[in-house]
């Protein structure tokens, strides 16, 4: 994306353009991780109020990342704790 002063892509002009592409996608996830400038950040996030696709791809990702967090945060018991342990040790002892 340039910083010139650029007319904000609606979904009719989607429609008319053959769709959103595959870079306004990559900026959405770009824009998602906070890896956009303030112009591009503005561009983009208007483009996503007034496009019922790219808000969808949106919405989707955000709950894609929210399970992936969820599931990161989870801890093993402490049981598969002890055994890996105990199994670490019988290999060391057998050496």
């Amino acid at each position: 994306m340039t910083h010139e002063a650029q007319h904000v892509r609606t979904e009719s002009d989607c429609i008319e353009n053959g769709g959103c592409t595959d870079d306004r996608i990559e900026n959405i996830y770009q824009y998602l991780d906070g890896a956009l400038d303030s112009a591009d950040l503005a561009e983009v996030r208007a483009h996503i109020e007034g496009c019922t696709t790219c808000q969808s791809e949106h919405d989707l990702e955000l709950i894609i990342r929210d399970v992936v967090k969820r599931s990161c945060d989870e801890k093993a018991p402490s049981s598969l704790k002890d055994k890996i342990m105990h199994r670490i040790e019988a290999l060391k002892s057998a050496d």
